[in-house]
C-alpha cells in the first residue's frame, strides 16, 4: 500500500513536470517524456508487475487529459512496463548505459504505438514529418533527462524499499 501510494505521488509529480514545467519553456520546442522515464525506471529495477501499474496509470493520466481516444496510452505505457520489466531480470540495473539504451527504445516504440493507434488508423500516413519534427527531438531530450534522472529514481525506490522494510520491522 505504502508503494502505491508513492508510485501515485510518483506519477503526479511526473505529469505536473512533463506538462507543466518543462511544457511552459521555451527553451526547446519538445518535453520530455517524464512518465515515460518514470515506467521504464521502476520496470527495469522493480519488474513487470510495477512496470505495468505504473504503465497503465501514466497512460491513463495521459489519456485522460490529453488524448482523443481513452485507453491507447494505457495500453502503450502497460506493455511498455511489461516488457522492460522482463529486461530487468536479464540485465544489470546500476549502470547508466543500459537503462539510456531502454530509454531511447521505449521512446520510439511509445511513439510508433501513437502513430499507429492516433494517426495510421485515421489514414493519416505521413511519418516523415513525425518522425523529424516529434520523434527525435523528443527521444533526444528524454535521453537527456533521463541520464539525470534514473540515478535518482534509482535511490528513491532504494528509500521506499528502506521505508516499507523499517515499517514492517517496526510491527514485529
Amino acid at each position: 500500500m505504502k508503494r502505491f501510494l508513492c508510485y501515485l505521488l510518483l506519477m503526479v509529480a511526473a505529469f505536473f513536470l512533463q506538462n507543466n514545467v518543462f511544457a511552459a519553456s521555451t527553451l526547446i520546442m519538445t518535453v520530455p517524456n517524464i512518465l515515460l522515464i518514470l515506467v521504464f525506471s521502476f520496470g527495469f529495477i522493480r519488474g513487470s508487475v510495477d512496470g505495468m501499474l505504473l504503465g497503465f496509470g501514466c497512460g491513463l493520466l495521459t489519456d485522460v487529459f490529453f488524448a482523443g481516444v481513452l485507453g491507447a496510452s494505457a495500453l502503450i505505457y502497460t506493455v511498455l512496463g511489461y516488457l522492460i520489466g522482463l529486461l530487468g531480470r536479464y540485465y544489470y540495473t546500476e549502470f547508466a548505459d543500459m537503462p539510456l539504451i531502454l530509454c531511447l527504445i521505449s521512446d520510439l516504440v511509445y511513439h510508433l504505438g501513437v502513430f499507429v493507434i492516433m494517426f495510421l488508423l485515421r489514414g493519416q500516413t505521413h511519418f516523415w514529418p513525425y518522425l523529424t519534427g516529434v520523434i527525435v527531438p523528443e527521444l533526444l531530450y528524454t535521453a537527456a533527462v533521463a541520464i539525470g534522472l534514473y540515478p535518482l529514481l534509482r535511490r528513491l525506490n532504494t528509500l521506499i524499499e528502506k521505508w516499507e522494510v523499517r515499517k514492517t520491522k517496526s510491527f514485529v
